[in-house]
């Protein structure tokens, strides 16, 4: 038999892909009994409760019994996602920083907001962004433990490498974030554009109907930018550039950041929107709705989504600019596609980047559960 038809269908292969699977599951849905996790994996009832007690095991997971029901029949155990292992997310901005811990099943436990006198510096955000996570961690019970770290960047950055190519609002190019912060805090460390992943905590933990094939359009104090889900998976081009929206023509006369004309990030600003004590100046909403209209109208027009997010900023926009909008939508859109669509604020609020970033940072653990424990124990045995 040829050797690569082997390829992922050892035992130790299987294994590891049921334990991803099952830990998979229960961290989306954040508690699952053991019965569903049968019917949604597959497997028997035996190879579940192995693959579950493995999990228990290393810190992961924990069972509980569930609470009275009318079910006939022992009840099946409840398996939720143990706090042990975290995550830490970080946002860097025009004027902060923010610092997140993450548990498992996303679970946002700690957010620090860092303020800095100006735009910070790469430098000055691994900075301040590793004294943050040091305090963290001292503070945290003995078994608990940070895994990795996940940032979330208002530009483009390569997906492959963590770097940030260009993020023009924090005046950023060519920027090693990931090496960099990795290598001040000596833990894994992976970036991906905000909206991004925005796109990814929206989809897995908003709890929107409907959302296989969803945009989410962030808006904060650095521009604006999208995250695109195509049939639950996120679209994000050859080397993660896809869903730069604050980038698209919509028709103003100002010059971008980014050296565009007519931009929506030169139409729609967090600026524009607040006023300096940050209360909705409403008599804009009407015109910036305009002007998101026309962006999103094209973007319905091209991807076919069934479901609109808007974070950051950009959620007030369905309550308190709905007619504008809307009107907006339909005079820029098709009519079928348009009728498919709904527009929407973030469900997970403030959150939303802190969930994602973590997201991205968890990726490895929920890929390969087992490998993870297994550099736990010969990190111990080299200790030791």
């Amino acid at each position: 038999m040829d050797r690569t038809a082997r390829i992922g269908t050892s035992t130790d292969d299987v294994r590891r892909r049921n334990l991803s699977g099952v830990l998979t599951l229960v961290h989306r849905h954040r508690a699952m009994s053991r019965a569903e996790l049968t019917r949604r994996t597959g497997l028997s009832r035996s190879t579940v409760k192995v693959l579950v007690e493995e999990l228990v095991e290393h810190g992961l997971v924990e069972e509980a019994q569930p609470t009275a029901s009318t079910q006939v029949g022992r009840p099946s155990p409840v398996v939720r996602p143990q706090s042990r292992r975290l995550a830490i997310a970080v946002n860097p901005d025009i004027d902060s920083v923010t610092i997140g811990l993450v548990s498992l099943g996303g679970s946002v436990l700690e957010v620090t907001r860092r303020t800095t006198t100006g735009i910070p510096t790469v430098e000055q955000t691994v900075t301040l962004a590793a004294e943050t996570i040091q305090q963290m961690r001292r503070q945290l019970a003995p078994d608990r433990d940070v895994i990795a770290i996940g940032v979330a960047v208002p530009g483009l950055v390569h997906a492959a490498g963590s770097m940030v190519r260009l993020a023009t609002h924090l005046d950023w190019q060519d920027a090693q974030i990931g090496q960099m912060l990795s290598a001040a805090t000596q833990l894994p460390t992976f970036a991906a554009n905000d909206a991004n992943l925005g796109a990814v905590a929206e989809h897995i933990f908003g709890r929107h109907a409907n959302a296989e094939h969803m945009i989410y359009v962030n808006g904060g104090a650095g521009g604006i930018g999208a995250g695109v889900v195509v049939a639950g998976q996120l679209l994000d081009g050859a080397a993660g550039y896809a869903g730069e929206l604050g980038h698209t023509y919509v028709g103003g006369l100002g010059t971008c950041h980014c050296g565009l004309i007519g931009c929506l990030e030169t139409e729609v600003s967090q600026s524009q929107t607040y006023d300096s004590d940050f209360s909705v100046v409403a008599k804009t909403l009407d015109r910036q709705a305009q002007y998101l209209g026309i962006a999103l109208g094209n973007a319905v027009n091209m991807l076919n989504p069934g479901l609109i997010v808007l974070g950051g900023f950009l959620r007030v926009f369905p309550s308190l600019a709905a007619d504008a909008l809307n009107d907006a939508v339909g005079r820029h859109s098709l009519r079928a596609p348009r009728d498919l669509v709904r527009v929407v604020p973030a469900s997970l609020g403030s959150e939303t980047l802190m969930i994602g970033a973590a997201e991205l940072a968890f990726a490895p653990l929920l890929a390969d559960p087992a490998a993870h424990y297994q550099q736990r124990i010969d990190g111990d045995h080299a200790v030791g």
